[in-house]
């Protein structure tokens, strides 16, 4: 089975440019809008992950850039998406139908300065209905792209959207080197997908190789890690059952980074400062995970070499805490962890303004629900059920800290645990939008329309 040949790309690989640029945009006629998504796949813009360096290569000799689409529930709407489809998606993707704003204190702890009555607008509840993305390596491009896109599109959308893009630049010119704003590694954890992807001679020699996760942990359509595909109901249409198979949903999330407040936290703890970062993130500023025990040999310096580890050999958390963000937010193989994984596919971008410093964090996963939501709300913002953590402190990357913040333990294997206090947010979300990335096949249904009810 290949899938690659129906997935958008920017699901299935991403684009490794060094910009992107993000416009939130609102279907004002939906005739035109539904002539501009066709427009966009006839000439190319839209690439699957089939062959998709090749294809951005095609396309930037044609002094364009490649680019992803998803929708909102308000947009499948606005584009008179049939009721029975938009039923079926209410039905099992609720978060999604509701929009995030209505979520935001209950499934992603979004309160106080994060709270969604502050977001910005384009964020706004059932305010964006289409979600464009673009990709290049320099702003000159994206502005030639953007120019020629919004000519295309005409009274499609709302000129606002237009006018307010999110735009995202990788920091450094070194493409094995990217961080973000706190300055640690940025982008190395992503999952590789039954059918999408396949395990590398290098990678599968590796102390601890990857695994090759169910298509269904992201993909609708598919079986899930568990064995299990809400989307697959022969009493639906098959019709239905096309426009959904292959989408995946996705959640943007708009995050300001405190960098100053970070730092002067980082260094009024009693420990060595790289050690304090090292411990609060699960890895240290190379990359390299927190280890119980000196790792002998050469350290890895690869991407897949760094991610050649579980949490085996650390079942007390001597070296990575079980506070600690990439143990609460990627578990592997912790026992004490439950066996629904809860995978994302991450990816990320920074973005800085005059000032302003955050994160474009861009998700996707076949289950807003049970992926997305869950991992923010129940293991970011709480204890996890079962793991031995002593901390009081939410994920200390991400976390919502209000009121005293917690304490954050760091497990001695001679003394008692040293305890890191003083939290407050880092990071304050700006916004949230959850959209629904269909496969190129459902994008040709959804342009040539799909008739009314």
């Amino acid at each position: 089975m290949t899938l690659r040949p129906h997935i958008q790309n920017l699901v299935a690989n991403g684009f490794d440019t060094d910009r992107s640029r993000y416009f939130l945009l609102h279907v004002a006629q939906p005739a035109a809008a539904r002539l501009f998504l066709r427009t966009l796949l006839a000439q190319g813009w839209v690439l699957h992950a089939h062959e998709a360096r090749q294809q951005a290569k095609a396309l930037h000799e044609q002094h364009r850039c490649p680019a992803g689409i998803g929708f909102t529930y308000a947009g499948l709407q606005a584009l008179a998406l049939p009721t029975r489809f938009l039923r079926l998606v209410a039905e099992q993707a609720p978060a999604f139908a509701e929009g995030a704003p209505l979520r935001a204190a209950h499934r992603l702890a979004d309160t106080g300065p994060s709270a969604a009555a502050l977001w910005e607008e384009p964020f706004r509840h059932r305010h964006a209905h289409v979600f464009l993305t673009l990709h290049a390596d320099d702003p000159a491009t994206l502005d030639r792209c953007s120019q020629t896109l919004q000519t295309i599109a005409g009274e499609a959308f709302a000129p606002a959207g237009w006018a307010t893009p999110l735009d995202g630049a990788h920091l450094g010119s070194n493409k094995k080197q990217r961080r973000e704003h706190f300055g640690h590694l940025d982008g190395l954890t992503n999952p590789l997908i039954d059918g999408l992807h396949t395990l590398r001679e290098t990678q599968a020699a590796l102390a601890v190789p990857p695994t090759l996760q169910a298509p269904g942990e992201f993909l609708l359509g598919h079986r899930n890690a568990d064995g299990y595909n809400p989307w697959l109901n022969a009493a639906e249409p098959a019709t239905v059952r096309q426009f959904f198979t292959n989408g995946s949903f996705s959640a943007l999330r708009k995050m300001a980074q405190d960098v100053e407040r970070f730092n002067h936290f980082v260094h009024s703890q009693p420990l060595p400062a790289a050690t304090v970062r090292a411990k609060l993130l699960g890895r240290w500023d190379d990359g390299q995970v927190v280890s119980p025990v000196p790792v002998a040999g050469p350290k890895p310096t690869t991407r897949a070499g760094l991610n050649s580890f579980d949490f085996k050999n650390d079942p007390q958390g001597l070296g990575c805490p079980y506070g600690a963000h990439i143990r609460r937010m990627n578990p592997r193989e912790d026992a004490v962890v439950p066996v629904r994984k809860r995978p994302l596919i991450r990816r990320g971008i920074p973005y800085t303004t005059d000032s302003e410093r955050g994160l474009l964090g861009l998700f996707f996963c076949a289950s807003l629900e049970d992926q997305f939501e869950h991992l923010l709300a129940e293991w970011g913002n709480k204890n996890p059920f079962g793991v031995p953590n002593a901390s009081t402190a939410k994920d200390p990357m991400v976390g919502n800290h209000e009121a005293d913040g917690g304490v954050f333990c760091i497990p001695n294997a001679t003394g008692p645990d040293t305890q890191l206090s003083g939290f407050t947010p880092f990071v304050t979300t700006k916004g949230t939008l959850y959209s629904f990335f269909p496969s190129l096949d459902a994008l040709h249904m959804l342009a040539d329309g799909l008739g009314t009810e």
